[in-house]
C-alpha cells in the first residue's frame, strides 16, 4: 500500500470516528460515542505507525 493510501485510510478512520461521536452524542447515546473515540484513537494510532514513523 502506497503512503498516500495509508495516510487517507488513517484520516478517514479519524473522521468516521468524530463524525459518530458527535451523532451519538448529539442523541445522548454515550456508549456508541465512546466507539467513535476508538475509532478516531485507532486512526491516530495507524497514522502514527504507518505514515510518520516509517517516513522519518
Amino acid at each position: 500500500m502506497s503512503q498516500r493510501a495509508k495516510t487517507v485510510l488513517g484520516l478517514a478512520l479519524i473522521a468516521v470516528g468524530l463524525i459518530q461521536v458527535a451523532s451519538f452524542a448529539w442523541n445522548s447515546n454515550l456508549g456508541y460515542s465512546a466507539s467513535g473515540l476508538l475509532y478516531v484513537g485507532i486512526g491516530a494510532a495507524f497514522l502514527w505507525a504507518e505514515v510518520y514513523t516509517t517516513s522519518a
